[in-house]
């Protein structure tokens, strides 16, 4: 991996020369509400004044698309200055564009007017700027403008280093559907208890899901994923405060209330625009009629934004004992990350009381077939591989046989399959997509499939997808900052992950991955200001960050004693096991020599690949080896390595190529399809 030269380092207003209808791309794009236009200009000839260049639709030419300028001039600016006042907070198009730059890492703030900034901008470091009258030597302004510098400033790269690629040609989701989505996205809140039992808040959370459920596979609306609209509650449930977090077009909540077997269930459909209720009601039934009240609700609720709703499965007779303990269960699993902790475990011997009493009630065959594959694919299970095995299989069958749209049942099914089954994965993933295509959980397990053949671009665009329906979830948020690395847009990627470390400084991926990329990709600076929150963290997660900062620590030490003790303990790894991860593969080409790494890839077996229970090639980043960044990937050499893998096949039968076809110095699918044909001459 070369390394490039620190950012940030002074500033030089760099203008980039891409085309944006027939002009250069600015230094910064400004978001501002039309009634803050005569500060907006002022805060533009300001920043002009100081060499920038400034994009804000006043200079729009008569006859463009605005739609298309607006968007190509936010996705492409370096610094994003959103002007939060009373006035842009209330506005979706200054959310969406603040929350385009902030997963972008472009986004600069500056408070202009006292306001309440949508939530999920609190912890962003905005600049005070309500008495700034225009002052070239303000000491407030003169502190932003270094801020925005910092941003806008690119350092040169050297002869030797790759350009980062441009952005994907099918961008993730174009900025003026963000801005004005003609599909609604649907946020619903968990509706609050008002039974006299406290205890009963996780079936107020299970009556709330189930109806967000319902809509979100019965209709073609985008809704927000639970794990991010359910942190909302009591006095955080403001229409503007859930907007600007979640950036939602409409809001439904509502209220519990049950008494023994009686229940009570009121709702609210509320557009977020104009904080008017679309609709209201009040649902009354028994616990034996809690689904068709659940169904009710999300008709209406369907009818109230003219969508269809489609018929749903037959509904299965829940003794209210059971179902409340369906509901226990899905709450585990929800509150808890199943790859990481015990909570699917739990779970299980709960779902599988509730199938044995209720054998035909899909959604709880679809929870125990996810919560199975977890804890198969678990590295502390002792399960029989086989025998877990056909224990999935069996509840995702019978899920799908109940209930066709159960499409968790479909992503159990491809976790299942062995990592080097690529086709079969995507083609289960893909009937998952084709049922629910707005799953948060369906587009980022195919987005993680896509990293792990080298299509990043696309895996981009299904993160940012993902995100969009659960931007408050670490992990999601994570994601689309690791793929932002993966086409090439690493100083943005930086940004986001110090911004994502900022906002949940005990989330060990977050960290590892920014310390990971901040090594191999030489921003010192950033690695430096973060590396001693790894002593925050302990077991297993500290011994992930030790052995990055060790990496990191023998490639920048200059010694080279110390490159050799790391290189020898990868080579002890590949002795002791007859394999080694591919992110180690890349460690040694960025320690030693390329030669060093081809040869460790290439003495390695992969068979485990293929087998059921065998793990996956890399131990973090599946696609590593494939990065722009890698050497790995420059010599032909690595086709052997993509040949082990099962990833020849693979692309030539499917003719999806990776994006490293773009910058290999050789003809990749050539060499690729060369190897393939040998393959089969010598097996024929």
């Amino acid at each position: 991996m070369r390394l490039l030269h620190a950012p940030w380092e002074g500033y030089h207003a760099v203008k980039d020369e891409r085309d944006v209808r027939g002009g250069s791309i600015s230094d910064i794009f400004l978001s501002y509400n039309r009634k803050d236009a005569d500060i907006a200009r002022r805060f533009a000839e300001g920043l002009e004044r100081e060499g920038f260049t400034v994009w804000w639709d006043q200079a729009l030419r008569s006859g463009e698309a605005y739609d298309e300028v607006t968007e190509a001039a936010l996705r492409h600016a370096r610094a994003v200055v959103v002007l939060w006042s009373p006035r842009s907070v209330g506005s979706r198009w200054v959310r969406a564009e603040a929350t385009i730059a902030e997963r972008n890492g472009t986004l600069v703030p500056a408070m202009i007017e006292a306001c309440e900034r949508p939530i999920m901008f609190e912890l962003t470091q905005t600049a005070e700027l309500g008495h700034w009258g225009g002052e070239v030597n303000d000491p407030a302004w003169l502190a932003f403008v270094e801020d925005v510098a910092k941003f806008v400033a690119k350092p040169a790269h050297p002869p030797h280093n790759p350009v980062p690629i441009d952005p994907p040609p099918e961008p993730a989701r174009s900025a003026t559907a963000v801005l004005e989505e003609t599909v609604p996205l649907l946020a619903v809140l968990p509706f609050d208890n008002l039974s006299s039992d406290e205890e009963l808040t996780y079936f107020c959370d299970g009556v709330s899901e189930e109806i967000q459920r319902t809509v979100a596979s019965l209709t073609k609306l985008r809704v927000v994923a639970r794990s991010s609209s359910f942190q909302f509650r009591g006095k955080d449930k403001t229409i503007d405060r859930v907007t600007g977090a979640l950036g939602t077009s409409h809001l439904l909540d509502g209220t519990v209330r049950r008494s023994g077997a009686r229940v009570r269930i009121s709702a609210e459909l509320v557009d977020c625009a104009t904080h008017n209720a679309m609709w209201a009601d009040r649902f009354d039934g028994d616990l034996d009629d809690v689904f068709t009240l659940q169904e009710n609700i999300a008709e209406a609720v369907a009818e109230a934004l003219k969508v269809k709703l489609a018929p749903p499965a037959k509904s299965a007779v829940l003794d209210p004992a059971v179902y409340e303990l369906f509901l226990r269960a899905r709450g585990i699993l929800a509150e808890g990350d199943p790859e990481f902790d015990d909570s699917a475990t739990r779970a299980v011997p709960m779902l599988e009381e509730v199938v044995h009493s209720s054998p035909d009630f899909a959604p709880a065959w679809e929870l125990l077939a996810g919560a199975r594959a977890w804890i198969l694919r678990s590295a502390h299970t002792q399960t029989d591989f086989a025998e877990g095995r056909n224990g999935v299989v069996h509840a995702a069958d019978t899920a799908l046989r109940l209930d066709p749209k159960r499409i968790g049942a479909y992503v159990a099914l491809a976790r299942l399959e062995p990592w080097g089954a690529y086709s079969a994965r995507e083609k289960l993933l893909d009937r998952a997509l084709a049922v629910a295509p707005h799953d948060p959980e369906a587009l980022n397990e195919m987005s993680v499939f896509c990293w792990s053949v080298g299509r990043f671009r696309e895996a981009l665009r299904l993160a940012e997808q993902a995100c969009e329906l659960n931007p408050l979830m670490p992990s999601a948020r994570l994601h689309v900052a690791q793929m932002r690395t993966y086409v090439g847009d690493y100083e943005a990627s930086i940004r986001m992950l110090l911004s994502l470390h900022r906002r949940w400084p005990k989330n060990a991926g977050i960290l590892l991955s920014l310390l990971g990329f901040a090594a191999g990709l030489g921003f010192r600076d950033a690695y430096d200001g973060a590396v001693g929150d790894a002593e925050d963290f302990d077991g297993w997660q500290a011994w992930a960050l030790r052995e990055t900062r060790l990496y990191a620590e023998a490639m920048w030490s200059g010694d080279e004693e110390k490159k050799r003790d790391r290189l020898d303990s990868y080579k002890r790894l590949l002795e002791k096991t007859g394999t080694v991860p591919l992110n180690i593969v890349q460690c040694v080409s960025d320690l030693g020599t390329t030669e060093e790494a081809l040869q460790m890839a290439e003495r390695a077996s992969f068979d485990h690949i293929f087998r059921p229970e065998g793990d996956r090639p890399s131990a973090i980043y599946p696609g590593v080896v494939l990065g722009r960044w890698s050497d790995v990937n420059k010599t032909t050499r690595f086709i052997g390595l993509c040949d082990k893998l099962g990833l020849c096949d693979y692309w030539v039968k499917t003719d999806k190529w990776p994006d490293c076809v773009d910058w290999t110095p050789y003809d990749f699918k050539a060499e690729v399809k060369r190897s393939v044909r040998q393959a089969a001459a010598a097996g024929g």
